[in-house]
Order: structure tokens, then sequence, then C-alpha cells
């Protein structure tokens, strides 16, 4: 008998070239072939909270708190604003890029490509200082 999986999909850009017409009328070789040339390799990353760090909401306002002495890289508290905290709780489980664009369209009426520029550069800071990681 085969292991149980969570049911999940994610929403992978088409930066192959191709019109989703094109992509529907290739034969499965065509398109094993073409989702090969393209390596979503980048797309298919996800990404989560380390576990040392813990958002608190006091008095109205959210403050990120590091809770493991790993995690302490200025011994300060963080203080973020309404949509990183919105990000915050999207990478509290594994999420691509590309889940947390998805999430964030449904949740704000703003073009898509801001809500792409905020992950990005929220995942870039993040990164930057050790507080998300890459998993599988």
């Amino acid at each position: 008998m085969k292991q149980y999986k969570k049911p999940e999909y994610h929403f992978v850009r088409n930066s192959g070239g191709l019109s989703g017409d094109e992509i529907a009328k290739l034969t499965d070789a065509e398109l094993a072939e073409y989702l090969q040339k393209c390596d979503f390799t980048e797309e298919k990353k996800k990404y989560r909270i380390k576990s040392g760090y813990i958002l608190r909401e006091i008095a109205g306002e959210y403050a990120i708190v590091p809770v493991d002495e790993e995690c302490i890289i200025t011994n300060a508290v963080m203080s973020p604003n309404d949509s990183a905290v919105f990000l915050w709780k999207v990478f509290q489980d594994p999420h691509t890029k590309e889940d947390a664009v998805r999430k964030g369209m449904q949740e704000y009426d703003v073009e898509e490509e801001t809500i792409r520029s905020a992950v990005n550069r929220f995942l870039k800071d993040t990164l930057k200082y050790n507080i998300i990681e890459e998993v599988e």
C-alpha cells in the first residue's frame, strides 16, 4: 500500500513562453519535455518561519520576538506592519512564493505585481536574517 499524503497543489508561473492554449495541445511527452525545459526549481521551493520566533499581539500592535538563543540576531524585538504580519502568518506553514502571492491576492485589493514584489522582499529580508528557512 502507498503512504497517504495530504493533497496539495501550488500555482506555478508559466515562464516557458507558451500560452495556456498551446500547452493544452501538447502531447504527454511534449508536455513532460516542456516542463523539464522550464525547470520550475525556484517556484517549487517552500519556506517556513523558523521555530525560534513567535508573533505576539500586544495592545493592538504586533511584535516578532526571538525566543531561542540561536535566533537572537540583534537582541531586538521586530515590529512588523500589517502586510508583514499577513506574510508571517502565511509562512507559519510551508508555502511557495506563488502560494503566498495567491493568498495575498485574495486578501488585498492590489495589483499582482505589488503582492509579488512584497513577497519577494519579505523572503529576501527574512532569509538574510535567518528568520525563515527553506523546507522540503
